[in-house]
């Protein structure tokens, strides 16, 4: 009886040490228990534990592990699943053993479920105005986690909400791309559609549904609408819509386009042709791919240029060179400029010349021949193309130098000295008086500008004053120097 009491005493304290020795549970990390939408490819991770030598998972679709999906033994802390089916609630456990194959116990049973469906990202629902090759998107992310373990994704679209139309399309991506870019949609259509990830096991459930409406028109952009004074060869720009492969345009003197000149191109923006001084144009597009056209836009006006505006020799200077150079504004797209200049005001006797145009050159023209001294000219200037001629611009007048040279004796009398010249950063005014003076000195360009004017002040003796040209560029100047009636010119000329 004694020797029984004492075997039972042994088995108890043998199976008492064993239960001490037995080796630690794993922590589990991740999924968290009762996480969602996690991925179909999720992994499976807990913490290791001391003297572990392997540790066995499971994973399976049920809470008492009769339907296992993984039931795997590995040295890592961390086991990789694949294709799990999508939206599916799944429980996972691990359990360690040490080095001589003895079992911890199992953790606590957790739970996760994959996720069922992705989101739509772009364009917004209900959005409009989206071009014909609108680029559908959808978000690489279920809530916060980064979309894996997907194969490809499939795309719907259509223009019913039930996707049995017969414009409906279905197009599949590779399971790393999030967009997909259409190709020649209708034009003022509201589409439908919607999107799923797949693997080779499952498809998820198809996305929540968006619509969205394609551009029915586009607008004008340039020569804004009621524009003025227009170049002929103005440039025409709309938006620029892509997917749209050709656009038309009209323009037309008649705001209802009775009779409007016709064009096609591939691009937004085309140099208007064949335009006519002082005319409001009214002008509209539209834009087609190969299966539809858009409608034309609302219409925009502009008026092209009447004239052309004169800029130098300014109206009513004087002291202008006899070798003057004019210039005007110009007028882009004409093909030459009519310049007419005289002394008579009616421009009976009129000298002119044609001048070939050049829109990438500021226009002038240089009278080579000298103009008479001390002489009032007017000058006028039309532009010309082959199919019309502008008004005549404003007329301008100009009064020449009298002349280089002393024109009365009290300069001659002074023995007045101009040098250096050439010059360089200042010039010398030598000339000797027999009482104080103030004399107003003028340098002036050759198209009558003045540049400097001010007052010297003489001393009765030989003077000496000097001018700073230091801010003047290189070139032939003219100087003046006036007392009462009494004038003086000679020309200067600046050499750095």
């Amino acid at each position: 009886m004694k020797r029984s009491l004492f075997a039972i005493i042994l088995i108890f304290v043998a199976f008492a040490i064993s239960a001490q020795i037995r080796i630690d549970t794993p922590e589990q990390v991740e999924p968290s228990d009762t996480d969602d939408d996690q991925m179909p490819n999720v992994m499976l991770d807990w913490n290791a534990v001391s003297a572990a030598l392997n540790y066995q998972v499971q994973l399976s679709e049920d809470a008492q592990f009769n339907t296992i999906v993984i039931d795997s033994v590995t040295e890592l802390t961390s086991v990789k699943s694949s294709h799990l089916l999508f939206g599916h609630e799944y429980f996972w456990r691990v359990k360690a053993y040490d080095l001589n194959g003895n079992p911890s116990f199992w953790t606590p049973t957790w739970s996760f479920t994959t996720f069922s469906q992705i989101d739509l990202d772009k364009p917004n629902d209900g959005s409009d105005d989206e071009e014909p090759d609108v680029e559908l998107k959808w978000k690489n992310r279920v809530s916060s986690v980064v979309i894996t373990g997907v194969e490809y994704f499939d795309i719907q679209i259509d223009t019913s909400a039930s996707f049995n139309s017969s414009q409906f399309a279905e197009f599949s991506t590779n399971g790393t791309t999030y967009t997909k870019t259409m190709d020649q949609l209708l034009f003022g259509t509201t589409y439908y559609w919607q999107a799923r990830a797949m693997h080779g096991a499952d498809a998820s459930e198809w996305s929540d549904v968006r619509n969205f409406i394609t551009l029915d028109q586009y607008d004008l952009k340039k020569p804004t609408n009621n524009s003025s004074d227009q170049d002929l060869n103005v440039q025409l720009r709309w938006d620029d819509v892509s997917g749209i492969h050709k656009f038309d345009y009209q323009v037309d003197n008649d705001p209802d386009f009775s009779s409007p000149d016709m064009y096609v191109t591939d691009t937004f923006r085309i140099p208007a042709q064949d335009l006519k001084f002082g005319i409001t144009y009214y002008w509209r597009s539209r834009g087609r791919h190969d299966f539809d056209t858009t409608m034309w836009t609302d219409p925009f006006n502009f008026t092209t240029a009447i004239t052309v505006e004169l800029d130098e020799p300014e109206n009513g200077i004087d002291s202008v060179s006899l070798k003057p150079q004019l210039t005007w504004g110009q007028i882009e797209g004409v093909n030459s400029y009519e310049i007419s200049y005289t002394q008579d005001e009616t421009f009976t006797d009129a000298f002119t010349e044609f001048q070939e145009a050049d829109d990438d050159t500021d226009p002038f023209y240089n009278i080579i021949y000298d103009l008479e001294a001390n002489a009032t000219y007017y000058w006028r200037i039309r532009a010309c193309t082959p199919i019309d001629t502008s008004a005549y611009s404003e007329v301008f007048s100009f009064t020449t130098i009298i002349g280089i040279g002393i024109n009365d004796e009290y300069f001659s009398n002074s023995g007045i000295n101009i040098f250096p010249n050439p010059a360089n950063s200042e010039v010398n005014i030598q000339m000797s008086i027999s009482a104080s003076a103030d004399i107003e000195f003028t340098l002036i360009d050759l198209v009558g500008q003045t540049l400097i004017s001010k007052d010297l002040n003489f001393t009765p003796g030989l003077n000496n004053e000097k001018v700073d040209l230091s801010n003047l560029s290189n070139g032939i100047y003219l100087l003046k120097m006036k007392k009462g009636t009494n004038i003086y010119t000679n020309k200067l000329i600046i050499n750095k």
